[in-house]
Parts: C-alpha cells; structure tokens; sequence
C-alpha cells in the first residue's frame, strides 16, 4: 500500500509539471505577438488600419482629439486631418483653435500648416516633409480661453517594408515558435521520464526490502 502511495505521488508530481509546461507553451504565441496595447482612456492611442491609415486618438480635459494621416515616408509631404470633439457626446467643438508642431529626436521643432473646414472641428492638415525617423506631433488647442496641448510621440517616418522583408520576419518568428515548443516538450519530457523512473526505482527498492 505504501509503494503504492508513492508511486502515485510521483506521477501526481509529474501531472503537476506537465500542467505548467503547457500553460507555458500556450502563451507562447502571446509572449512574441504584438500590436496595439489600449493603456487607458487618458492616454494616447494609435492604431492603422489595413489601408494604411494612421490614426492619433487622446483626451484632453472634456475634449477628444484625433489626428489621422496615410502611413509618413520620407522627404514626402502629407495630407492629415484633424477633429475635435467633446470626449463624452463626440459632439463636433466649434470655436476652437488648433495649432500643430512636429518635434525630432534632436528637439528641432516644424510647424505644420493647419486650416478650418466647413464642418466644425475638423481641420485640413499639411504635415512637411520630415527625413526618416521617429518624430512626436503636438496639437496646442485654444478653446474658451484656456490651451491645451495633445502629445503623440513614437510617430514613425520610415519606408514601409518590403513584401520580402515581411515574409522573412513571418518565417523567423515561426521557427522561433517551434524551437521554443519543441524545447519545452523535450524538457518536459526528461524531466517525466526521471519522475517516472525514481518512482520505478522506488518501487523496486520497497519491493526488495519487504521480500
């Protein structure tokens, strides 16, 4: 009987230890995914749609401010769009004024160009030509005699990368995957075999000393 028990706790040991592995290995895909994190209300967010489209969303006191422009390339001047709304109605802010200017790396400043649609709190953007780097846009907004200023940083002006290039990391990050899977499984299964086998061995040793 006691054997028995032993034999039995082992293998719960082992159950417990496979258990962990796969939990592991099933977060796996989340460890080396990537995208989007939503950090709050109260900070910026950026997302791009399948187009190319690039979208600037943050909250500043009541307001909501967005700044949507095509993905930034170098030496290319482009054509943005700029709305503000109240945060809790998206209701269009008229009697506002906006102000745009572009900080790089080195704290060099360039004013964009902004101009007042027909529709309330929308605004025609010309973003300036910007050489390849990582830039932070800041929209100043003048409203009932207060400013306030929303920040994106970590904005990109690169090339988009080649269909190649995307192919190649898709291929590096699957055998990545596999690699770590397939050393996870053999972890685990060392480590079952020896669990396995001490209680085998176990078994022997209480056999042999009760004969």
């Amino acid at each position: 009987m006691k054997v028995f028990e032993v034999f039995s706790k082992q293998r719960k040991q082992a159950a417990i230890i496979f258990t962990m592995i796969l939990f592991v290995a099933g977060n796996l895909p989340q460890v080396f995914a990537h995208g989007g994190e939503d950090h709050g209300e109260a900070k910026p967010k950026t997302t791009e749609s399948t187009k190319g489209t690039v979208s600037h969303t943050t909250r500043i006191g009541d307001l909501e401010v967005m700044l949507k422009h095509p993905t930034l390339m170098p030496d290319t001047a482009t054509d943005a769009r700029l709305f503000i709304t109240k945060f809790e109605t998206n209701e269009a802010l008229a009697g506002v004024n906006p102000a745009i200017e572009i900080e790089a790396a080195n704290g060099t400043m360039t004013p964009a160009t902004i101009a007042e649609t027909d529709n309330a709190g929308s605004f025609n953007v010309k973003l300036p030509a910007l050489e390849g780097g990582t830039y932070t846009i800041r929209a100043k907004i003048i409203y009932a005699g207060e400013t306030d200023t929303a920040t994106f940083s970590g904005v990109k002006v690169e090339f988009p990368p080649t269909e190649s290039a995307e192919n190649a990391a898709s291929w590096i990050r699957t055998v990545l995957l596999f690699l770590v899977g397939a050393f996870v499984l053999g972890l685990f299964g060392i480590l079952f075999y020896f669990v396995w086998r001490m209680a085998d061995e176990k078994q022997i040793g209480e056999e042999t000393v009760s004969a």
